[in-house]
């Protein structure tokens, strides 16, 4: 059973509201977020080398872009939810989650305690595996023959 976590105070959300503000406005991409692509370089001529070195880097600053557009959604998320007095509830035992969990991590929407039970869920579970980085779920019945 989760231990009762004192409401927030309103100096503490105050505190995690600038903090998730400071974090979207440090984004490197975050000006891209909604644009459909990004400069990606494109060499004029070059060999095999060069082209494979540009498809490297280009590959990587897509997945640091979509790794940023995802961590975006997730803070105006958490932003929205200030709004709607939300913020910092368990999304799923509807307790409150610590100040210290909060301020380490303010885009968290579980309680620790929910959190870790869910990714014991997950790892003992081999269908259904849902990634981390996306939320998408991975279909791993089709792999085995």
């Amino acid at each position: 059973m989760a231990e009762k976590v004192r409401a927030l105070t309103k100096r503490q959300i105050e505190t995690l509201k600038q903090k998730l503000i400071e974090e979207k406005n440090s984004l490197v991409f975050s000006d891209q977020v909604n644009a459909s692509n990004i400069e990606l370089s494109k060499p004029e001529g070059g060999d095999e080398v060069e082209q494979s070195i540009t498809d490297y880097i280009n590959s990587h600053l897509l997945r640091f872009r979509n790794r940023e557009v995802f961590y975006v959604k997730k803070i105006e998320k958490a932003l929205k939810k200030f709004d709607m007095d939300e913020y910092g509830l368990c999304s799923d035992c509807g307790e409150g989650i610590r100040f210290e969990r909060l301020l380490a991590r303010p885009t968290a929407e579980m309680c620790i305690q929910c959190k870790e039970e869910s990714e014991r869920d997950e790892s003992n579970s081999f269908i259904g595996r849902q990634s981390k980085s996306l939320g998408k779920v991975s279909d791993l019945t089709g792999m085995m023959a």
